[in-house]
């Protein structure tokens, strides 16, 4: 299997991932989850830096980001946006927009 394929079937297999503990169900933290977890977002549309970190647990989204595209072959664009964080104060972040899926066969 290629480089390209064994990272995008790596990838794949995770949907739907997740663990029990104490009675609830949560997502992994491993960095193949957090990417989904990244990938399952952006295909809803788009995503800030902020957003990533409060709703999806990613604590690093520029990381996973970075690592969906050079390691998975995804397109994936970054634009500046001004965002206030949850009490209020302005940041420049990341406004992360899937532009297209890996192309089969592609290899990273």
């Amino acid at each position: 299997m290629s480089p390209g394929k064994e990272n995008a079937a790596s990838l794949a297999g995770l949907r739907g991932a997740s663990t029990q503990q104490n009675g609830q169900q949560r997502h992994p933290n491993t960095l193949n989850a957090q990417r989904q977890r990244v990938i399952e977002r952006l295909r809803k549309g788009s995503a800030d830096t902020i957003t990533l970190r409060r709703d999806e647990d990613i604590m690093m989204p520029a990381t996973r980001v970075h690592e969906l595209r050079h390691q998975f072959g995804f397109d994936i664009l970054s634009t500046r946006v001004k965002r206030e964080t949850d009490i209020g104060r302005p940041h420049t972040v990341a406004m992360y927009t899937l532009l297209a899926e890996p192309k089969p066969g592609a290899q990273s």
